[in-house]
């Protein structure tokens, strides 16, 4: 009967434990990466929150022609009411479409305001708070320009 042995060398020996030693290496550094990803979604700063409620209005225009011939025209948010329930994440989105273009604010709601522009959507999200707010558009603030164009937010 013969006997196999394996003969190796001293080179042939360091050679197989700096490949093993690698291999670990590799090994632990690639754990190392996943838990470190894991641990950064896991204190990662949570996304946007999903709206509980999206409301959508639109711009619009009433257009009619006077007894002596003068046109007149008024601007409007429709509908001219939404309504959402307190404490819910709302997603408004607003239309534009009639009118170029329509700068606004909601009164009540620090730093919510914006633009509204022909065929475009304008979106905002907000936390909502109980109350009545307003949709005030600045464009068409009064009867001298159009106006006025305001619509309401009722949050109960």
């Amino acid at each position: 009967m013969m006997s196999h042995f394996w003969i190796v060398t001293r080179k042939q020996w360091r050679l197989g434990l700096v490949v093993i030693l690698g291999v670990l290496v590799a090994a632990a550094f690639w754990r190392f990466e996943a838990m470190k990803t894991n641990e950064e979604e896991a204190f990662a700063a949570p996304t946007a929150a999903k709206p509980n409620t999206v409301l959508h209005m639109i711009t619009g225009e009433f257009k009619t022609t006077l007894e002596d011939g003068t046109e007149m025209e008024s601007y409007v948010f429709h509908p001219g009411t939404v309504y959402a329930n307190d404490g819910e994440i709302v997603e408004l989105r607003i239309r534009g479409v009639n009118g170029k273009q329509h700068d606004f604010y909601i009164e009540g709601m620090d730093d919510v305001n914006g633009q509204i522009l022909k065929n475009k959507e304008t979106v905002i999200t907000f936390k909502a708070k109980e109350g009545v707010y307003r949709i005030i558009c600045t464009t068409h603030a009064d009867a001298a320009h159009e106006g006025p164009m305001i619509g309401y937010i009722v949050i109960d």
